[in-house]
């Protein structure tokens, strides 16, 4: 599985990290594993 090895993130922001998310306008779910990766990655305030 392909690691997810990010930047740091900027000043007042913070990196989330989750196996799942929910696809853009729909009820399904995408699973990081089935794409190859260990989770997403997200661009959050902090």
């Amino acid at each position: 599985m392909k690691s997810i090895k990010t930047k740091p993130a900027p000043p007042g922001y913070r990196w989330v990290f989750c196996r799942y998310r929910r696809k853009r306008n729909s009820d399904e779910l995408l699973d990081a594993h089935d794409y190859g990766y260990e989770a997403w990655a997200f661009l959050v305030r902090a």
